[in-house]
């Protein structure tokens, strides 16, 4: 009996972890249509957004513009691992911001590169670049 019940006990918590790590369909339209593949979901934090100046200089000079909007606002963040990989053949991780359960915008992340950070819309000027893969 004890047994029976260890393994319904498993076998929900296998359940309930595998459910967690659902792709939304919002975000795998939203970044396909910026051109990007998702491979998985990594990880979903929520958060009152709080970024330093210097940072977020640095978001608003890679083009990341919608950041200082959000500013002191609860968000939920969305970290997925991308198909797309870099020159080094690193996987890409797009971050999507989400208030109020909308998407407000997202910005991606380049291991090989410094500083790091890019614009969901800069695809083809990172392959025109030789940063990406195509």
């Amino acid at each position: 009996m004890k047994l029976r019940t260890l393994i319904i006990l498993l076998g929900l918590l296998l359940i309930t972890g595998c459910s967690h790590k659902r792709i939304d369909k919002q975000h795998d339209q939203y970044l396909s249509n910026k051109g990007w593949d998702i491979q998985r979901l990594v990880e979903v934090e929520t958060y009152i957004l709080d970024i330093p100046d210097e940072i977020l200089r640095n978001y608003e000079a890679s083009g990341i513009t919608f950041i200082e909007e959000y500013v002191g606002k609860e968000v939920v963040e969305y970290s997925y691992k991308l198909k797309q990989k870099d020159i080094e053949g690193e996987r890409l991780k797009a971050i999507l911001i989400v208030v109020e359960e909308e998407i407000v915008g997202g910005y991606g992340i380049l291991p090989s590169w410094t500083p790091g950070i890019f614009s969901l819309d800069d695809k083809n000027r990172l392959i025109n670049e030789n940063m990406i893969s195509q």
